[in-house]
């Protein structure tokens, strides 16, 4: 079974514009925003996103920089919030779902993030049995393209400042070089507790 993702790498929107609540501004904008205008310049968002310290965990040997391996199994690791080794319908969208109860949108959220919006997703489960493994995600992220596009040096690694970049860039919608209302609303969902970032 071919998977037909479609044009991965131009992404369509993480949400439908959504309005932030002054505790998602003060929860990121708070500690990131350096210069105070509600905005976050590429920079300010590299500095803070260290601050999680994703690269670390994601970068399991140590050496400095994310194979694309290291990156595929992160983002993995990271939707298995049982840890079982497998991905259902529900864990791929648990971020999305808590924000879309609680503010009754139709937000994709983190699933999005990863993957199109016009596919969801199904076609990242290759053979249908309702569940994703590491084998059919490592798939389909590699046919999105994502990982050669964030490395910005063609050398086959991310460093932690491609990482980031490459993050910056998802959620900097309209790539403008800031992060601003509505996407400081993603990254205030992503980032916080229970966040897909939050791990």
């Amino acid at each position: 079974m071919r998977i037909n993702i479609g044009k991965l790498t131009s992404m369509t929107s993480i949400l439908a514009a959504l309005t932030a609540t002054p505790a998602m501004v003060q929860e990121v904008g708070g500690g990131w925003d350096l210069d105070g205008d509600d905005r976050l310049t590429r920079s300010e968002f590299v500095q803070g996103f260290a601050q999680k310290g994703v690269f670390a965990r994601w970068d399991k040997d140590g050496d400095g920089v994310l194979s694309e391996d290291e990156l595929t199994q992160g983002a993995y690791r990271t939707f298995d919030r049982d840890m079982s080794g497998d991905l259902d319908e529900t864990e791929y969208g648990l971020t999305d779902r808590r924000m879309d109860n609680r503010l009754g949108s139709d937000r994709m959220g983190a699933a999005r993030y990863w993957s199109d919006a016009e596919t969801g997703y199904e076609p990242w489960d290759i053979d249908g049995d309702g569940i994703i493994l590491m084998n059919e995600f490592a798939a389909g992220l590699a046919e999105s393209g994502m990982f050669d596009e964030w490395d910005m040096n063609d050398d086959g690694a991310l460093s932690e400042e491609e990482f980031a970049t490459g993050v910056f860039n998802r959620y900097d919608e309209n790539n403008d070089g800031v992060i601003e209302e509505p996407e400081l609303t993603d990254i205030g969902d992503d980032m916080g507790d229970e966040g897909f970032w939050d791990v």
